[in-house]
């Protein structure tokens, strides 16, 4: 009786796993992004931090560090508005002055990944799919780096490789996210909601 019902309670947590994975797959957008992915052996995806494998890796770690601050003080900063606006309003100038030094930071980072055309992925919260010009194996992992327009947001992560199918003289590859972190995910998140507003509000 007990085993059968921790094979009830496996089979339970197993559909609701699935259930939360064809959730995320259902808010699936096509989004064009500065792209950049490398291939990295199994043991860098399970013990490194995919940040450190990209040239520009201390600047985009500065800009998402200043993001989640930015993200953990807006209650207290709401709060502030509320008792004093004045002080409220002067902090929110200096908030956006760090922003816009942080995005210039960037900007000279990126000089060069500006210079290639952006790459048009199909994005969801669990994985991405996109094209490439070389053919990558099934199990494959990946550093995979994209910088969201026109805000420079840079999310990077590790990725399986789960299909690669053939498509004229290129290959479409679709990988699930490998080890992401949930400010990571959440950032996927409201990229995905910012963008699915961008459709909906176009003519």
């Amino acid at each position: 009786m007990v085993e059968k019902a921790q094979k009830m309670t496996e089979l339970t947590q197993k559909q609701a796993d699935q259930g939360s994975r064809e959730k995320r797959d259902f808010f699936r957008i096509s989004h064009d992004v500065i792209f950049d992915h490398k291939v990295v052996d199994a043991y860098t995806a399970e013990h490194d931090s995919p940040e450190i494998l990209f040239d520009d890796a201390v600047s985009l770690g500065i800009i998402n560090e200043l993001r989640r601050l930015d993200r953990d003080a807006s209650q207290t900063l709401r709060a502030l508005s509320e008792k004093n606006r004045l002080i409220g309003d002067y902090l929110q100038i200096v908030n956006s002055k760090i922003d816009l030094l942080a995005r210039h930071a960037l900007f000279h980072q990126t000089e060069k990944a500006r210079e290639k055309p952006k790459t048009r992925i199909n994005l969801s919260e669990d994985g991405l799919a996109f094209i490439v010009d070389r053919a990558l194996y099934k199990g494959n992992y990946l550093a995979i780096r994209m910088i969201f327009l026109p805000n420079y947001v840079p999310v990077v992560v590790f990725a399986k490789v789960i299909r690669c199918e053939a498509k004229g003289d290129q290959y479409q590859v679709a990988a699930r996210f490998h080890r992401i972190s949930d400010k990571d995910r959440q950032e996927l998140s409201r990229q995905i909601l910012r963008a699915q507003i961008s459709q909906k509000q176009a003519p």
